[in-house]
């Protein structure tokens, strides 16, 4: 029922509500944290920032920060702007029966959504802020493999004491 974007924007929304101090995160340090691509990232981000959730600031330091108070943001709003079939909704009472048990459990999914606020779910104390350079290194090159050691005689006294 809900979407696989929808829960990932909202653990954008609450990993942006961990941050401490209003710190702003850039789509290359958000991206390995919540293990997606930036150009996925970026496709979150966007309605969110249309809707006034997020807040983005351009340049050096710049990056992506939540808007406003986490505790004052439901999920429900983050939902909301990528669950339009939720946003429509129509009175129980209009639908046929079967449409009519599918609208009630809409209606307990957006009150229970409407419920939880971001700051229920962020981790303020053991969130550590990581660069992505200190992650990735500051070359982004792929860590190498570990170097196969051969189970051989070493030497030739090692390879007398063998036989």
């Amino acid at each position: 029922m809900i979407s696989k974007k929808t829960i990932n924007a909202i653990e954008l929304c609450v990993l942006l509500a961990s941050q401490r101090g209003g710190d702003y995160l850039t789509t290359a340090e958000l991206a390995p944290r919540l293990d997606l691509s930036i150009s996925y990232l970026e496709n979150i981000l966007k309605p969110l920032k249309d809707n006034d959730i997020v807040l983005s600031m351009k340049g050096p330091g710049g990056g992506y920060t939540l808007r406003g108070d986490a505790a004052r943001v439901s999920v429900w709003e983050v939902a909301s702007v990528f669950e339009k079939t939720l946003v429509g909704t129509q009175d129980p009472g209009e639908a046929q029966s079967h449409d009519s048990y599918v609208l009630e459990l809409e209606q307990v999914v957006i009150k229970t959504l409407k419920s939880f606020m971001l700051s229920d779910f962020a981790d303020f104390s053991a969130f550590e802020v990581k660069s992505y350079a200190d992650a990735v290194g500051r070359f982004k090159f792929k860590p190498l493999p570990m170097a196969l050691m051969p189970k051989a005689p070493n030497s030739v006294f090692q390879l007398g004491m063998s036989l």
